[in-house]
């Protein structure tokens, strides 16, 4: 800004970090484990709170082959990760541009497992 102050930009974490890790059986399994960590973030225009809590979002993700299907498992936000446990979405009056809702700067689905099956020839 003109003043020169520094300031952080709303809704862009400070520190975010990931690890992936896959382990693989050539040709019959595969396990894969996924970790990110997403620093405070400013809030702009909230109501609930000016900066946000860091969070961990853990996934998992099992493959397994049997002849020519391969059968899979994925998980993604195991620990249920939300924004809405830590304020409500909905703001209690209209914001600017009259918005109802906050700005998301976490996960709003929560965790979500799903499975399936692939087929090769």
């Amino acid at each position: 800004p003109s003043t020169g102050v520094r300031r952080d930009v709303p809704l862009t974490p400070r520190q975010a970090g990931g690890l992936v890790v896959m382990w693989e059986s050539h040709e019959t399994a595969r396990i894969g484990v996924e970790l990110y960590h997403v620093g405070r973030q400013a809030l702009e225009d909230n109501p609930f709170r000016a900066i946000s809590p860091s969070y961990v979002i853990l996934g998992l993700l099992a493959e397994r082959r049997v002849g020519p299907v391969r059968l899979f498992v994925n998980g993604e936000n195991l620990g249920d990760t939300r924004l809405t446990r830590t304020h409500p979405l909905v703001r209690p009056d209209r914001g600017p541009g009259g918005r109802w809702t906050t700005d998301a700067w976490a996960p709003l689905e929560g965790r979500v497992v799903n499975g399936g099956v692939r087929f090769s020839w």
